[in-house]
């Protein structure tokens, strides 16, 4: 189940702070050490992982307060947190967040888009599910680990279904910041922190960037450098698109170039290109 759970990682941010890169690490550590240990121990392995889950989930509601600040701020208008606690009205941490309950977190994600009926199942199958089982010494031993983590991972994969609006308009706004020249692996790593984009985010819009045409060869060089690194499976998908309908040989070229590199060309595919192609260095490319 290990190397499943790890999937976790691409639902959370590419940079972080550290004191909250800390904090994953020991919870992933907690995880792996439990889930690698004899069976006595390993169902235990859940507590970890739920907390991993619940972070998750607390940076894409910091998100919204970067993005829908006026709804963020509204929501909030029936709290009244004590001092300590006064950072959940201005949150720079996903740690803030904690402040609110679980089911109140999850309530807010509905402005994100997360409808009430998804938001109702969330709160009845994990949070009171920490609640009840988990979070008290009320007896309680998880038996099925494996479909209680993929349950978790429904989830996010559901939130990620919700998000990626909000993505797209992320995307949007980095094309028009991006100028001629500008170093992408460099605006990648700081607008990454700034907006909490994980894996699955910057997935959710690789198409985007790499079909835009305000940047030259080396900016698309690195954009695609950087999907390969980070969401390898949506890169190759969306470059997979552009080879399709691209009319531009360079582009074309290129995009093939990196497909075949990384092995991600079969033999038939590769025979039908050869067999409709007429840019001689496409076909030189594929026959070597």
């Amino acid at each position: 189940m290990y190397e499943d759970a790890q999937e976790i990682i691409d639902y959370l941010p590419i940079r972080r702070d550290t004191p909250e890169n800390d904090y994953i690490n020991h919870l992933w550590q907690s995880f792996s050490v439990l889930d690698g240990s004899e069976s006595v121990a390993r169902p235990f392995a859940v507590m970890p992982f739920h907390l991993l889950f619940m972070l998750a989930i607390q940076y894409k509601v910091l998100r919204i307060y970067k993005e829908q600040k006026e709804k963020y701020e509204l929501a909030l208008t029936t709290k009244n947190p004590r001092d300590e606690e006064k950072d959940i009205l201005a949150p720079e941490s996903p740690l803030a967040i904690a402040f609110l309950g679980e089911s109140e977190i999850v309530d807010f994600l509905k402005i994100a888009g997360l409808s009430a009926d998804d938001a109702r199942s969330i709160k009845k199958s994990i949070v009171r599910y920490r609640n009840d089982k988990i979070a008290h010494a009320k007896g309680y031993i998880e038996q099925d680990m494996e479909n209680k983590i993929e349950e978790y991972f429904g989830w996010l994969e559901t939130l990620q279904t919700v998000y990626r609006p909000m993505n797209q308009n992320v995307a949007d706004v980095w094309l028009a910041e991006i100028q001629v020249g500008d170093d992408m692996e460099q605006f990648l790593e700081t607008h990454f922190l700034d907006s909490c984009f994980s894996p699955r985010d910057f997935g959710d819009i690789i198409g985007i960037l790499l079909e835009a045409e305000q940047r030259d060869f080396d900016q698309w060089t690195q954009v695609v450098n950087k999907g390969l690194e980070l969401a390898y499976d949506q890169t190759i998908s969306a470059l997979h698109e552009i080879a399709k309908i691209e009319t531009d040989d360079g582009k074309r070229f290129n995009t093939i170039r990196v497909l075949h590199e990384n092995g991600e060309i079969d033999e038939e595919a590769k025979k039908s290109i050869i067999e409709s192609e007429k840019d001689e260095e496409i076909l030189e490319l594929l026959k070597n």
